[in-house]
């Protein structure tokens, strides 16, 4: 008898574990979105605001989203946990996104001292306030508000004035084009002083070999006037 009570025991203890590891909680959750998907471990489960769910104990990813197609699409991350069987309630309130730009833009945007990116910028409601910089601009305050009405923040130019740009410049324009004349007379010169060397070589005629040297010097000085003219737009350029 004593032997078929702890027969009947460990039967009894062994069908509550398995039981136990095959038994599935009833999850509920909830979200604030009429038409929000939801994916269990990366795998959609399916779509609504209310979603009921069977799972086994054990550490689940749960993602919830809006449609992709919106442009401010919500989406929130969470590691569920399920330690028993235990039925469980939860409810989602995802975060509304604002679309944050400025004039002019690339402007850093500061959230408790701390850089959070540069317009345009994505944000998610939560903050009281928010500090616009940048170089050469004055700084501006944002709340909540200013960003959720839609209008665009302009920053105050404080900077100095840059003045005209070199390439806009006549000294510019003046210098490529007397270097272009240079290398066209340079080039001219000394394919002129080519021919008369080689009239001289068939001809043995000096004054062939006059103009040669003549020419040779025309186009060294052009050449050196054009070397002068790279080298002031060069200098120009860098210290523009």
């Amino acid at each position: 008898m004593n032997l078929f009570i702890k027969i009947f025991i460990i039967t009894l203890v062994f069908s509550i574990l398995v039981s136990a590891q095959d038994c599935k909680a009833n999850i509920s959750i909830q979200t604030d979105i009429d038409n929000a998907k939801i994916y269990v471990n990366d795998k959609y489960e399916s779509e609504g605001k209310e979603f009921k769910l069977q799972l086994k104990p054990g550490i689940y990813k749960i993602s919830i989203s809006e449609d992709f197609k919106k442009w401010n699409a919500r989406r929130i991350d969470d590691t569920l946990k399920v330690n028993d069987c235990s039925n469980k309630t939860i409810n989602y309130i995802l975060p509304n996104t604002l679309l944050l730009d400025s004039n002019p833009q690339n402007v850093y945007v500061i959230k408790e001292d701390s850089l959070i990116g540069f317009t345009p910028l994505l944000l998610e409601e939560g903050y009281n306030s928010l500090l616009l910089q940048k170089p050469g601009y004055a700084d501006k305050v944002l709340s909540q508000h200013d960003i959720a009405s839609g209008v665009k923040p302009e920053l105050q130019f404080i900077g100095q004035v840059k003045g005209e740009s070199f390439y806009e410049s006549t000294i510019f324009k003046v210098l490529v084009g007397t270097a272009i004349a240079l290398g066209a007379t340079t080039a001219y010169y000394k394919l002129e002083a080519d021919k008369k060397f080689d009239e001289y070589q068939q001809t043995g005629n000096p004054a062939a070999l006059e103009d040669t040297d003549k020419y040779d010097t025309i186009s060294a000085v052009t050449f050196v006037g054009l070397q002068i003219s790279f080298g002031l737009i060069l200098f120009l350029f860098l210290t523009d």
